[in-house]
């Protein structure tokens, strides 16, 4: 007798710089759980972010894993992409959702800068980005995206949730103020919620350094490689292996190991603006997560 077909257990959805690295690392620490992979794009098909491997068959990857693991999947961007609340419905209406959140005052310069890194966003000054996002009809193609999404719409968390409590009976809320102050805490929730046994001994939060990009312009060309300068390049010098050599010393000349300061100062036309986005979404996020936002409205200068 054929035994029945493996599904997807659980998924921790985003949103992006809200410690979906720090949860995929600690959940991926359990032998009862299988994970299809850090950001592995398989599901939000509406984004067209890059597979690792276009011909792949999400069915047959749920399959290959052993037979009494819990299956999960990990990505920052499917609470913002627009399908897959429904994608992962129809792989399993009884998925367990895991939605990160964080106060937009700390996440968008946060996204801001790791989108500068990744040549996904070409003005390497925070005001100045967002003063361009505000303004122009759209975003100019990235290295991950073919249109970058705006940083407001990434933090428009309401609706985003929205699509999963209308679809999914379980849906945990793990906010990145809790992560930061009791990261073992946060993490036994998420535990007890999948079903598991809670451990005791947790490793820390693990936390993406924040790198100064310190040529935004020799990232641009690094991560976007214009069709005539890797032509050229290829010619030049036709060892892979030295190529790659090249591209991370020009990387490490491009990017300092000093962190870049976790503070940004927005203008006050800018702060004012994500204020009103979070003061608007406030009775929303009440509703949705139970949660009293407001606390993200007090200046972050303390």
């Amino acid at each position: 007798m054929k035994s029945p077909r493996k599904t997807l257990d659980f998924v921790v959805v985003g949103a992006p710089k809200c410690g979906t690295t720090s949860l995929f690392h600690t959940l991926n620490e359990r032998a009862e759980i299988s994970l299809l992979g850090k950001d592995s794009h398989l599901l939000g098909k509406d984004l067209e972010l890059p597979l690792r491997d276009h011909t792949i068959n999400l069915n047959e990857v749920i399959d290959r894993h052993p037979e009494k693991s819990i299956v999960g999947d990990v990505s920052v961007w499917y609470l913002y992409s627009e399908t897959a609340a429904q994608e992962i419905h129809e792989l399993n209406p009884s998925a367990k959702i895991i939605i990160c959140l964080r106060n937009p005052l700390e996440l968008i310069p946060s996204l801001h800068n790791q989108h500068v890194k990744g040549g996904d966003e070409s003005e390497p000054d925070l005001n100045i980005a967002l003063t361009n996002d505000f303004k122009l009809e759209s975003i100019a193609a990235g290295v991950h995206f073919k249109q970058r999404p705006r940083y407001a719409d990434v933090v428009n968390f309401g609706q985003q949730i929205a699509r999963y409590t209308e679809r999914f009976d379980n849906v945990l809320f793990v906010f990145h103020e809790d992560l930061k102050l009791n990261y073992a805490k946060s993490i036994q929730r998420i535990e007890d919620f999948l079903g598991l046994e809670i451990r005791k001994d947790i490793t820390e939060m693990e936390r993406n350094k924040r790198q100064q990009v310190v040529n935004p312009a020799l990232v641009n060309v690094i991560k976007k490689k214009p069709a005539f300068i890797k032509s050229v390049f290829r010619i030049v010098v036709p060892s892979k292996k030295i190529r790659h050599n090249i591209m991370e010393s020009a990387m490490k000349r491009a990017i300092s190991d000093d962190e870049s300061p976790s503070h940004v100062e927005f203008t006050m036309e800018n702060r004012n603006f994500i204020c009103r986005l979070i003061e608007k979404q406030l009775p929303l996020l009440r509703e949705l997560t139970g949660r009293d936002c407001s606390i993200w409205l007090k200046d972050n200068d303390e």
